[in-house]
């Protein structure tokens, strides 16, 4: 019907990255809404335990999104709606990155979700949703965070240009742009312990409403974007203000 958002009841989500964080909390949002939920990682017990926390609709795969063939077969099954949430961040500058540093960085968090929304986009289906994870740091930049920041920028634009041409389609592709989320990421990869447990800290300063987000509010703006028809080519900040300024 005109104007009514997606139903979600027996529709497939797959969500990339889906063992933890935001996918995880994703998972357990989209099955409360009677989705049927696929989750993929590479760490087949972190999967197995998440899917045992989502519902009994839950199903899950080990699959790297680098491999453009494991993605491949996950869509033998139909897929409605696609969240790509795997992802990784590198806290180096670009003086300091190495080659193969920002290849990783790039393959998974720009190639995993070309292959996972090329595959999607190859399915004989018309309408359903694309929801990229992208972030602040697409938008603006942040020193010691090159090839992350470059990975997402590169992420908004894939989703601006599949949003066009998957809109004959009435399939729609948008992204969400996290600041700071209370989530795994935040405190991986820093150069010392001390670093990693005042993160939380070192953030609020530059956050107007003084709070990172937790995974669930991420979590309900993917939900948003997934259900509504006519919102597409969107990347939709939700950061607390971090951005306005």
């Amino acid at each position: 019907m005109a104007g009514s958002p997606r139903t979600l009841e027996n529709k497939t989500v797959l969500i990339t990255g889906g063992g933890s964080g935001v996918g995880l909390e994703c998972a357990k949002l989209f099955a409360s809404e009677g989705a049927k939920v696929i989750i993929t990682g590479r760490t087949e017990a972190k999967l197995m335990t998440a899917c045992q926390d989502i519902s009994n609709d839950c199903q899950y795969a080990v699959c790297d999104v680098t491999n453009s063939k494991a993605v491949n077969a996950i869509f033998s099954q139909t897929v409605n709606i696609l969240i790509n949430n795997a992802g990784t961040i590198l806290r180096k500058t670009a003086m300091e990155t190495s080659d193969a540093e920002w290849a990783s960085v790039m393959d998974t968090n720009v190639t995993g979700v070309f292959n996972a929304s090329r595959a999607f986009a190859q399915q004989d289906i018309d309408g359903g949703a694309i929801v990229n994870v992208s972030s602040t740091c697409g938008q603006v930049g942040a020193a010691g965070l090159a090839a992350y920041c470059a990975s997402k920028g590169a992420v908004d634009q894939l989703t601006r240009t599949m949003a066009l041409e998957l809109a004959p389609r009435n399939i729609t592709v948008n992204a969400v742009a996290p600041g700071a989320i209370n989530s795994p990421m935040l405190f991986s990869k820093h150069d010392d312990k001390a670093m990693a447990e005042t993160a939380i800290e070192r953030n609020l300063d530059s956050i107007p409403i003084r709070a990172v987000a937790e995974p669930q509010e991420i979590a309900r703006a993917i939900l948003f974007l997934a259900r509504e028809r006519h919102i597409t080519g969107t990347v939709l900040s939700v950061d607390g203000g971090y951005t306005a300024q």
